[in-house]
């Protein structure tokens, strides 16, 4: 650089300080020139020197010779930019980051003016801008955000809506664990937003997004495939996105909406009174159901009725409504599935119904005692049912082994109760039927799961062994991110 340096004097005394910060520079530094070095996206010349005028400071990006307060960087600076930086940096110019100074300029934005100003002038150029610019509060940029015209394409069908939705995920994507850079690339990644964020806030705003399709499907696929139907199951939606959601009058909305726990009564009641069957079959999954709507779902086909019996808690009131109901007994044994029977075990058992009790038997809520009493009752015709329950006393289960039969050794296989020795020894029979089973159960020793991981189809099975996936998410732990591609 052929030029010199031109300094003001205050800040050949201030920018020793590392920790000084941008305000006091001003400050100290009025009618100087803050010089911009490298490309700057997120604003247009006009509105930092608009910006910095108010500040009593001047704007430049490119040195002539004037008088430099503060030197702004960006990560991305041409050599001759990065050479009069060095330049500056030997003369003691103080300077800062593009993100800090963003982060400076971000609070001096009066946030009502500015939505007042965008709203009025529906610059959306100038909308895309603010979008990206990370220091913005959660608040702010969640107005803006739904100020965007996203016009007739999708999310990721044009460059302007994809930089968009790139800077929404950017903000939003934060999963439980290790996050892969190029998610944030995936059209995927919005479904994985709509499922598990817990702002009200955030899922308002997803609604003023087109309605992203997740992936093609049959009509009647019961799972999701677009924002809309993911953001219907999400919890944490607010009466209004309720509102909202149901005033498209969807079948396959309001199915979603209905196993929402979060759904009030009078939701519940009006879905049960306006949908078809898919919607009272996803009603009958909801933890919050009303006992109204519980009873008017007995009424039902077999086919709701049987669901409704799976997956309701059942409460001694619930029970007698379902025995004044005169139903048979192969639906009530749909009960004996159930997992919220706690309280009504003993009355189920006291039905006296083969059926019932024969689907009890696996039934992790009752007691060893309760198990023990049907091993009394029905004798080995019930060993296969009770062979898998958690709860069933060591006594039977080395009883069981001891039969030597491989289909109940496999059953055996996959209690996490069974016996450590036990486990062992099937382990080292190396039977492959009996070690699908072992695959399974998080009880098995690691070092014979991890000879189990050289076979392609007990690997598979492994894929919910809790103890197999400790064991291998362990192995990454202080691992650079790129170190795992």
């Amino acid at each position: 650089m052929d030029r010199p340096i031109k300094l003001i004097k205050k800040v050949q005394v201030l920018c020793y300080d590392n920790s000084m910060k941008i305000e006091e520079i001003i400050k100290e530094n009025q009618g100087g020139t803050v010089l911009f070095l490298g490309r700057i996206t997120n604003f247009t010349p006009d509105e930092l020197s608009n910006f910095l005028e108010a500040q009593g400071m001047s704007y430049s990006d490119k040195y002539v010779g004037q008088e430099v307060a503060l030197t702004v960087l960006s990560t991305m600076m041409t050599p001759l930019e990065e050479e009069v930086s060095y330049e500056l940096y030997d003369a003691k110019i103080p300077e800062v980051r593009l993100s800090q100074f963003e982060e400076f300029y971000t609070k001096h934005i009066k946030p009502n003016t500015l939505m007042m100003s965008i709203k009025l002038s529906n610059d959306q150029e100038r909308l895309k801008r603010l979008l990206k610019n990370e220091a913005f509060s959660d608040e702010v940029y969640l107005k803006l955000f739904k100020m965007y015209d996203w016009g007739d394409d999708g999310v990721y069908d044009s460059d302007d809506n994809r930089d968009v939705t790139i800077t929404f995920v950017k903000r939003y994507f934060n999963p439980d664990g290790f996050k892969d850079p190029a998610m944030v690339y995936s059209p995927i990644t919005l479904s994985n937003i709509a499922r598990d964020i817990q702002s009200t806030e955030v899922l308002d705003a997803m609604l003023t997004m087109p309605n992203h399709e997740i992936k093609q499907s049959r009509k009647d696929d019961v799972r999701p495939k677009n924002l809309r139907e993911i953001i219907a199951l999400n919890p944490y939606i607010s009466n209004e996105t309720i509102r909202y959601l149901l005033s498209f009058n969807s079948e396959r909305i309001n199915g979603f909406l209905a196993c929402n726990n979060s759904i009030d009564n009078k939701t519940q009641e009006y879905i049960f009174k306006n949908s078809n069957l898919l919607s009272k079959r996803m009603l009958t999954q909801n933890e919050n159901l009303d006992d109204s709507i519980f009873k008017e779902l007995l009424k039902e086909s077999s086919e709701i009725v049987e669901s409704l019996l799976t997956f309701q808690k059942l409460t001694d009131s619930r029970l007698n409504m379902v025995l004044d109901a005169g139903l048979n007994s192969e639906i009530l044994a749909f009960m004996g599935e159930n997992k919220s029977i706690k309280g009504v075990t003993s009355k189920l058992l006291e039905l006296d119904n083969r059926l019932v009790d024969f689907k009890l038997a696996s039934n992790i809520n009752l007691t060893t005692k309760e198990l023990n009493g049907l091993h009394k009752k029905y004798g080995d015709e019930i060993k296969e049912q009770l062979i898998l329950n958690q709860n069933l006393s060591i006594s039977l289960l080395e009883r069981f082994y001891n039969d030597k039969d491989n289909s109940i050794l496999y059953l055996l296989a996959k209690n996490p109760t069974t016996p450590k020795y036990i486990l062992d020894e099937l382990c080292s029979m190396n039977i492959h039927e009996i070690n699908r089973g072992l695959a399974v159960n998080p009880s098995v020793s690691l070092e014979y799961l991890q000879q189990f991981a050289l076979d392609s189809e007990l690997i598979m099975l492994m894929s919910t062994n809790e103890r197999y996936l400790d064991s291998v998410n362990s192995a990454h732990l202080g691992m650079r991110s790129d170190d795992r591609y």
